[in-house]
């Protein structure tokens, strides 16, 4: 069984392999932070880290910045091979539960990471790979909520909210999973 859009259609046992690497079945959630360390990602503390860095860089990251990034990973890995990861502290847990499938998704495609460049700000920026993110952030999507379990909750009648409460997920994800899906006009 598989959604109707052909994006999803390609996204779902791409979704279905990271599952399995994280031993859930269709029914039950999946927590990306117990899946992160198979892909050898460490999620730091952002918080501690903001009081770490320069401080026109930590001062632009807690203040205008703050929602102009969701997360990300430092391509270099360390000397153990694990790679550090980034979440926005601003952002809620079910918000950066699919920013940290979304992560875990680009190791699992093999992407190449992107590169970084200063702004006219002075601050360091990544470039951003359109067709990479979509695919990414699709193949989370679908991990989060894979489409048979995703698709009876739909059928059934869940509202958004219904939904991102059984999922353990935001509406703003529940909404744009039934519309990548086809699962609704």
């Amino acid at each position: 069984m598989l959604p109707f859009s052909e994006d999803a259609k390609y996204w779902e046992p791409l979704a279905a392999e990271l599952r399995k690497v994280a031993r859930v079945g269709a029914n039950e959630k999946l927590d990306p932070w117990k899946l992160a360390g198979a892909f050898g990602l460490q999620v730091l503390d952002v918080h501690a880290l903001l009081d770490k860095i320069p401080s026109h860089h930590g001062s632009h990251l807690k203040g205008h910045g703050r929602d102009k990034w969701s997360g990300g990973v430092y391509p270099i890995p360390l000397d153990d091979g694990t790679l550090i990861c980034m979440l926005n502290p601003f952002h809620s847990r079910r918000r950066n539960k699919v920013t940290l499938m979304e992560e875990v998704s680009h190791i699992h495609m093999d992407h190449e990471p992107s590169g970084v460049s200063y702004d006219s700000h002075g601050l360091l920026v990544r470039d951003y790979h359109a067709k990479q993110e979509k695919e990414a952030y699709g193949i989370g999507a679908a991990a989060l909520l894979p489409w048979k379990a995703f698709f009876y909750a739909l059928n059934a009648g869940k509202s958004v909210e219904e939904m991102a409460e059984i999922f353990e997920v935001s509406s703003d994800l529940i909404q744009y999973r039934i519309k990548i899906t086809g699962g609704s006009n």
